[in-house]
């Protein structure tokens, strides 16, 4: 299975625009759930 690259500057800028939009920051669904899944499937896949 292949792991798809992280687009971090991608997923920073949707972060930064959620944190002022109110979005919760909680980890399993706000703003920093895309970046902490990408680790845990990375760290699972090798």
């Amino acid at each position: 299975m292949a792991q798809e690259e992280f687009d971090f500057e991608s997923f920073k800028k949707e972060a930064i625009a959620g944190l002022y939009s109110g979005k919760k920051k909680t980890v399993t669904d706000g703003v920093l759930s895309p970046m902490v899944n990408h680790f845990l499937e990375s760290m699972m896949c090798g």
